[in-house]
């Protein structure tokens, strides 16, 4: 019986193995002996470590067949077409190269390949041919239908079932505006992608194009909760937060019904309050009853109901660093670009940030709302840009409004804010953004001439913006110290 076992445990192995086509290639296959290729333990590809390794150079290079690559383009155009946008979800297959200077490449066979983004999404070709600088989206749970592949729908590569991959649409000089903040909101204690830049290059039949620059993320999902959290905890409803179809994410009690949902890709129904988790059981109620009970509490009993319900220290933390950052794009002055997760054990709400590609002084300032990139604005206050658009007078941040107009969490918040600005803590600072840049110019920059988008690194005006809202936020953190009665007004 033991022997039968054994056999039939090889036997499903090697199945596994086979399906993946997942496999080490030698960066030096000139120097080796005959065994050119290396199969790794088919339960455990490669590490999380490896692919967010900030201190050596690294490149992706997918291959992709062009009649792939057409028929992902003509399905943009399909999608377009009936639905006036180009955010079509159709993966294409494809393989992918991971270079980052070890002894071995990996080579990942039968990938999926799909463009990624909201407003910033276009074709990947005009008519022409000419290719389009885009964001994509890297899947390695694809079988494409097919039962060859069928095992491909457990893998998972650097302990991801994705990566998504941004390129450099703000022309951000320093490109590190999202790293940094993801990177600051991590080390400040608040849940957040991992990241690291890469280059990418995308080989199409027999010819390789450079695209430039990308910046890599760890998506947030089950196994970035899983990462963070407790086993116990990790089987919550996760919710991706989005201006989308049915207006601002901003947590008010007047929504419609349909802003609750999983998104439906083929009839582009895409809700403002997207559950990601918990599929299949599709019961929405935790965060229906949440949002009415942040509407209708007020004063104490408020407080005592998220005090139990959310985990207002790291919201705080959040709020915090998005001051210094200063994007305009996030839930606080928008309603937009965050995730919502319910502990499954406490019943308790976490905020996680998302999609940082503006703020410290480049991309969308927030005008007329917000000027001179946020310095100068307010750290109660701050900025409505949801009032402005939807020109109505008075539009609530409930969540966000209420904490910041108790004392206890209003002294918090001006605690971190001083930590965060203290030079000794290595947090917020010109220095700390420096060392990062400086590291990451010396492994990128000389690359970058012959690039799809060639922009050289370059500091712009990231030390005035930092030494500015320093300066800034000190100046706030005194008075109001003095002043704690004009806080929220």
């Amino acid at each position: 019986m033991k022997k039968l076992l054994f056999i039939v445990l090889i036997t499903f192995i090697l199945i596994v193995l086979g399906a993946c086509d997942l496999v080490l290639v030698p960066n030096n296959p000139q120097n080796t002996l005959d065994d050119d290729f290396l199969s790794p333990d088919a339960f455990n590809v490669e590490s999380f470590d490896r692919l967010f390794n900030d201190e050596v150079a690294k490149s992706i290079t997918i291959k992709i067949t062009s009649s792939a690559w057409h028929e992902l383009d003509q399905s943009m155009k399909d999608y377009h077409k009936q639905f006036g946008t180009y955010r079509a979800g159709l993966y294409v297959r494809a393989d992918m190269i991971f270079d980052d200077g070890s002894d071995e490449l990996l080579e990942v066979k039968d990938i999926g390949l799909r463009t990624r983004g909201n407003l910033s999404r276009v074709r990947i070709q005009d008519d022409s041919g000419n290719l389009n600088p885009s964001h994509f989206k890297i899947s390695f749970d694809e079988d494409f239908g097919l039962e060859s592949l069928r095992a491909n729908g457990n893998r998972s590569v650097f302990e991801l079932e994705e990566i998504d991959l941004k390129y450099n649409k703000n022309l951000d000089d320093t490109y590190l505006t999202e790293k940094y903040s993801l990177d600051l909101f991590d080390k400040f204690g608040v849940y957040a992608q991992k990241t690291t830049l890469t280059k990418l290059y995308i080989q199409i039949g027999d010819t390789t194009h450079f695209y430039g620059l990308y910046t890599a993320f760890e998506p947030i999902d089950k196994k970035f909760l899983e990462r963070r959290l407790d086993v116990i905890e990790t089987k919550g409803n996760l919710y991706k937060s989005l201006w989308q179809q049915f207006g601002p994410a901003s947590l008010q009690n007047n929504y419609p019904s349909l802003a609750i949902g999983i998104r439906d890709l083929d009839t582009n129904y895409r809700p403002t309050y997207d559950l990601k988790t918990n599929k299949r059981v599709h019961d929405t109620s935790d965060l229906v009853d949440f949002i009415t009970q942040i509407n209708i509490l007020n004063h104490q009993a408020f407080q005592t109901y998220i005090e139990t319900h959310v985990d207002v220290d790291r919201l705080i933390r959040l709020l915090a660093v998005g001051v210094l950052l200063g994007n305009p794009d996030d839930y606080r002055a928008m309603g937009n670009n965050y995730y919502l997760y319910n502990q499954s054990n406490s019943n308790v709400w976490t905020m996680i940030p998302y999609d940082y590609d503006h703020g410290l002084a480049q991309g969308w300032d927030g005008s007329p709302i917000f000027s001179n990139w946020t310095v100068g604005a307010d750290i109660y206050t701050w900025g409505n840009l949801n009032a402005h658009m939807l020109s109505i007078e008075n539009y609530p941040h409930p969540l966000v409004d209420k904490i910041l107009n108790i004392e206890p969490y209003q002294v918090l918040y001006e605690t971190y804010l001083s930590e965060l600005i203290n030079p000794e803590n290595e947090l917020f600072s010109f220095d700390a953004f420096d060392q990062l840049y400086q590291q990451q110019k010396a492994l990128y920059d000389q690359d970058l001439d012959h690039a799809m988008v060639n922009l050289r690194f370059d500091l712009r005006n990231i030390e005035w913006y930092i030494n500015a809202k320093i300066a800034d936020i000190s100046n706030q953190l005194s008075y109001y110290h003095q002043n704690p009665n004009q806080r929220g007004n």
